[in-house]
């Protein structure tokens, strides 16, 4: 019992700072819809990453920590999307 409400606190934290990482993405995230680029390696591999952490969150049952990281996740694929678009239209 004890274990389930510790899970719980810790997964609303983990899931709070992952969307709150998310969410600070959005002016990246405008500004390479707008035409400018990341890089897109770091783009890609922290992606790779984030959807890892949520496969590992998921097994351990921190649902809220899964979507958060998801969420993350798919900013950051986006990122590296629109970033790997712009390149090739600047060639």
């Amino acid at each position: 019992m004890m274990l389930s409400v510790c899970s719980m606190w810790q997964d609303s934290v983990i899931a709070l700072v992952g969307l709150s990482f998310g969410f600070m993405l959005f002016p990246q995230l405008r500004d390479v819809i707008r035409g400018k680029s990341v890089n897109v390696y770091t783009a890609g591999l922290t992606t790779a990453g984030l959807y890892i952490l949520a496969i590992t969150f998921f097994t351990l049952d921190m649902l809220i920590t899964v979507i958060a990281e998801i969420f993350s996740g798919t900013v950051w694929l986006l990122l590296s999307l629109f970033s790997t678009i712009n390149k090739r239209k600047k060639k």
